[in-house]
């Protein structure tokens, strides 16, 4: 049963990668929404968050800087679509 859940633990991990994945691209090729860079830096915030990701691991590494880079990522676009205040 317990080798059952970890397994579980794996694929659920490994899905989770290759949605995450495939935002990026979509993002990268031209689909530059705010929501999908939302939607990326949730993913990887449930990536770092993984049971199964090893607490020291490159992969851990790798998934807090795409986190930094893609909050930057939002944060401009966010920005982008705030209108900007007026002064006469």
């Amino acid at each position: 049963m317990l080798e059952d859940q970890s397994t579980a633990a794996r694929i659920e991990l490994t899905q989770l990668h290759a949605t995450t994945c495939l935002s990026m691209t979509q993002f990268i090729n031209g689909r530059h929404c705010p929501k999908l860079a939302h939607s990326i830096v949730h993913q990887l915030g449930l990536l770092l968050a993984h049971p199964q990701l090893a607490p020291v691991s490159d992969s851990r590494e790798l998934y807090r800087q795409l986190l930094e880079h893609w909050q930057k990522v939002a944060a401009q676009l966010r920005e982008q679509r705030e209108p900007r205040p007026v002064y006469h």
